[in-house]
């Protein structure tokens, strides 16, 4: 997704977001940020005149911001920059969702495993037959 500011663009690929800034002398050049990096987002409209879209980027602790990425825009753009915040925090949530998932759950004790087998032979559910090549599948 690409987005145009009044002298900056912003893209966004699903993981990164870049402010590519061409000609300014006071800052040029390209910011890439991840999305797992930003802290926040802010989008400041007027009705007369532009406004401008902001990105705050984490800290090495991941809690202060360090950075702070500004673009302004004209009033007719408004709409793009909604839709462009709109996925970039639906990519930070997926990626916080897919960062913060559960581990596996350890496979059972084999000693453990093994004592609620015998356990079912005595109440009868399970034939010593069936117990043992549960045992030798085990070890």
């Amino acid at each position: 997704m690409r987005v145009l500011g009044q002298s900056e663009q912003i893209t966004f690929d699903g993981t990164w977001v870049t402010v590519h800034r061409k000609g300014e002398p006071v800052r040029p050049g390209d910011r890439r940020v991840h999305v797992q990096d930003i802290i926040s987002m802010e989008l400041k409209t007027s009705r007369f005149s532009g406004g401008q879209f902001t990105i705050e980027v984490a800290g090495p602790d991941g809690l202060r911001p360090i950075a702070e990425l500004t673009v302004a825009f004209r009033g007719g753009r408004q709409d793009d920059f909604a839709r462009l915040r709109a996925f970039v925090e639906a990519s930070r949530a997926a990626a916080l969702a897919q960062h913060q998932q559960p581990a596996a759950p350890a496979p059972p004790d084999p000693a453990d495993e093994l004592r609620r087998l015998w356990q079912l032979v005595q109440v009868g559910q399970l034939s010593k037959e069936e117990f043992e090549e549960a045992k030798r599948q085990l070890f």
